[in-house]
């Protein structure tokens, strides 16, 4: 794990880090057509997710988490909150193209809201964290420059990003849109393992967070092989955002 001391900064940086640390975390998840055959596995690793999470304070109260899914849209699943809040995980349902910019725009959209209604209950806002899982190429034309739009240093809000990628993803464009980590399924482990795999490294990184009281970008996940991620986004240094 790496250590990243990614809060947002306030005039006064002592009794900002006083203030509860909260880290806004998005799960990002392609659900087009050619998850269909995994729906089913998701939509159980995704309940698992909840409950370890829901049933860790701890965890809860450190990573509010928002669920992303997209396909040819994008779509809000569940807001920005603490999960032990909510009941159950809704389904995820399958179906559509592969539509990165609409995933890429939502998430830029949702940190805008996020951060300004979680600085507003007075919490500490860490830098926010994207974590992606797809299986598959974009295909969409625009998404380089909504990933740009997402990740621009200009916008003091910009996200870490970290990509687990299966079945037919490409591994040159889990790299190109991330800017920690981006981790490859291995070829011989089959997709449904994959998705567990995925999200039990997602939770080991949120667990291992939550006891730093910053974002730990995970190093390796098994039965994937980490990509290459793009220099001028590791190179960039930790920094407070205003």
């Amino acid at each position: 794990m790496n250590t990243q001391d990614d809060a947002m900064p306030g005039a006064d940086t002592n009794a900002y880090r006083m203030r509860q640390k909260c880290l806004p975390t998005y799960l990002v998840i392609d659900a087009s057509t050619s998850m269909q055959p995994h729906q089913d596995t998701l939509n159980r690793t995704l309940a698992q997710l909840h409950a370890t999470i829901s049933e860790s304070p701890r965890v809860s109260e450190f990573a509010h988490m928002s669920l992303i899914a997209f396909a040819s849209d994008a779509h809000l699943i569940i807001e920005m909150t603490d999960l032990d809040r909510i009941q159950a995980m809704p389904e995820v349902v399958c179906n559509g193209r592969t539509n990165y910019s609409a995933a890429f725009d939502l998430v830029r959209s949702r940190i805008e809201t996020d951060v300004d209604d979680l600085r507003g209950m007075g919490m500490a806002v860490l830098r926010p964290v994207v974590f992606l899982l797809t299986d598959g190429l974009p295909t969409d034309d625009g998404w380089h420059d909504a990933f740009r739009r997402l990740v621009n240093r200009s916008w003091s809000r910009y996200p870490h990003v970290i990509t687990y990628g299966f079945g037919a993803a490409d591994p040159d464009v889990l790299g190109k849109v991330a800017t920690k980590a981006a981790f490859l399924a291995d070829a011989d482990t089959d997709q449904d393992h994959a998705l567990l795999e995925a999200l039990g490294s997602l939770l080991n990184s949120l667990v291992a967070s939550s006891r730093a009281g910053e974002m730990q970008i995970p190093r390796s996940a098994p039965g994937f092989t980490a990509q290459p991620v793009s220099e001028e986004y590791l190179t960039v240094p930790a920094e407070y955002m205003d």
